[in-house]
């Protein structure tokens, strides 16, 4: 993943963009921990939410692949598909835990 293409895109420097990252991981892992416990409840709105929080964040930073799986999320869960939810929510984690770690080398 190229940060400074990305960083450049938005008219920001790399240690800009780097701070924008880490607020962008710590928001969507507590957005992706309340997605979790709403899928126990059943609480489709409650996922929902969270979800769009990370697809307008992922956006806006040009994470278009997790924009486009927040996206798909986000529809599957106001439709109420259950058994299309919880596996996407993991595979986003792993995907913010991946920018973390890249952040953090």
């Amino acid at each position: 993943m190229d940060f400074q293409r990305l960083a450049d895109d938005l008219g920001l420097n790399l240690e800009e963009f780097k701070e924008l990252l880490e607020l962008f991981v710590d928001t969507s892992t507590a957005d992706l921990d309340k997605a979790l416990s709403a899928v126990d409840a059943k609480d489709a709105e409650t996922v929902a939410r969270a979800i769009h929080s990370i697809k307008g964040a992922s956006g806006n930073l040009g994470f278009m692949e997790i924009y486009e799986a927040a996206r798909k999320l986000e529809a599957d869960a106001r439709a109420n598909r259950w058994e299309e939810i919880l596996m996407p929510i993991h595979r986003l984690k792993d995907q913010i835990r991946d920018i973390s770690a890249m952040l953090h080398p």
